[in-house]
């Protein structure tokens, strides 16, 4: 037991670990047909769903980020063992933080993969469709301006939806999406000839608050570890 420990808490099985899920996601940008739905569905429902001839990279990907994620623990354990009593607290914390940010990061897609939800499609001016709640969504307006080659520069819509308590009323553009109970309503194209036309696309991410929290624990640990190396430096100087 003592040597599987330290195997599966060594640096070389992390280095290993990368490289193998590096392999294997190289692989599947392969394997992966075009038409693929990988993109258009909640991980979880594409790798229960689809033939395993196009998920099985995958699946051994999740296997190794999950061995890695342990790995990972482990290495922290370790780390603070041999170093908790020697060094500054920050050159003890920074690859701990490191360590967080990462497994929140990773929580965070598991999350999304398992409890996410997508959907979406085109819209016409005028246009209405059922939320996943059941409230009723319409399209008002479309809105888009329009550059010298006839190209739309930046486009909006104004919608009214109809909630359980009310209706309400909002205009959606690229980067200020529609949100309603953990929903986000993206607006991702507006077509103005033959007819006003919008690509929309409904999003569920129950992970996005951890991956934002385990983005700023990592990015944190490496200012932190970029500080103590400069200070290093400096001294040696």
């Amino acid at each position: 037991m003592k040597r599987l420990y330290n195997f599966l808490a060594s640096l070389d099985l992390g280095i290993w670990l990368v490289a193998g899920v590096i392999l294997f996601l190289g692989i599947g940008s392969f394997v992966t047909r075009e038409g693929s739905a990988i993109n258009d569905v909640p991980l979880f429902i594409w790798l229960t769903r689809a033939p395993a001839a196009e998920t099985w990279w995958l699946w051994v990907t999740v296997a190794i980020l999950a061995l890695l994620a342990l790995n990972t623990v482990l290495c922290s354990i370790e780390s603070l063992k041999a170093k908790w009593q020697r060094g500054s607290f920050l050159a003890r914390i920074a690859p701990q933080v490191m360590h967080l940010g990462f497994l929140l990061i990773v929580l965070a897609h598991l999350l999304s993969a398992y409890g996410g939800f997508k959907d979406g499609g085109p819209l016409p001016e005028g246009g209405s469709f059922t939320f996943p709640d059941g409230s009723r969504v319409e399209i008002v307006r479309l809105d888009a301006q329009v550059g010298p080659m006839g190209m739309p520069l930046a486009f909006s819509a104004t919608l009214r939806h109809a909630t359980p308590a009310g209706e309400r009323h909002a205009v959606f553009s690229p980067n200020h999406p529609y949100f309603y109970q953990g929903f986000g309503l993206y607006l991702k194209q507006v077509e103005l000839f033959p007819a006003k036309m919008a690509l929309v696309e409904i999003h569920r991410e129950p992970g996005a608050g951890l991956a934002l929290a385990g983005a700023l624990f990592f990015t944190a640990a490496n200012l932190m570890i970029l500080w103590l190396r400069r200070g290093k430096r400096d001294t040696a100087q």
